[in-house]
């Protein structure tokens, strides 16, 4: 790109290779507009709160359950579970599926914010672990980007006895961004033989 009045970029169209000169203190330093963006826009966060979650198929296939089902609603005696590590000694609460359980959980819908960058992947963190090592299943995380897109989530990698932080990353090409953008995740556990 040829040099360019800081007034014209509001209509110049700069990909990450184009160079700015920024005076610093009477020192002229040049940075691409890659590196300008990365020390500018910082890593966006979005919370999903696993209380939001909603059994999927608990009495009608692929669907949220209906009243008489409580809605979906997690709780301490729901397949999977709600509940605490330890009810004494770790208050920390997690869903819990039981031996063989792949029931389906779907988040709340989660709406794009206004910064969110669509040019650049999304990736979606969770932290999970096997209640033993006797097998090794993954999470396969699906993605919805708002009503009528395609899946364009993918399995995690496979769970340990250990607590770990697992990810999925959804590319951008699939991401179609604020105000009409909004993700609908769900989350189907592999087949197991111990608790999840």
């Amino acid at each position: 790109m040829a040099d360019t009045k800081l007034s014209a970029l509001s209509s110049a169209t700069l990909t990450d290779a184009d160079e700015i000169y920024v005076n610093d203190g009477g020192n002229s330093r040049k940075a691409t507009i890659a590196e300008l963006r990365t020390a500018v826009v910082p890593t966006g966060f979005i919370m999903l709160d696993i209380t939001s979650l909603r059994i999927i198929g608990d009495d009608t296939a692929d669907e949220v359950g209906d009243l008489a089902a409580n809605g979906g609603l997690l709780s301490n005696d729901s397949t999977p579970l709600l509940g605490r590590v330890s009810t004494s000694t770790d208050k920390a609460i997690r869903i819990e599926w039981a031996l063989s359980d792949v029931t389906e959980l779907q988040f709340s819908p989660t709406p794009m914010p206004p910064d969110l960058d669509e040019t650049v992947d999304v990736t979606i963190h969770l932290l999970a672990n096997m209640d033993g090592a006797t097998d090794t299943p993954t999470i396969d995380v699906q993605v919805f980007d708002a009503v009528g897109d395609t899946e364009m989530g993918g399995a995690t990698a496979a769970l340990s006895g250990t607590l770990a932080e697992l990810t999925v990353t959804i590319a951008n090409a699939n991401i179609s961004g604020h105000p009409l953008g909004f993700f609908n995740i769900s989350l189907t556990p592999g087949s197991q033989g111990t608790d999840l």
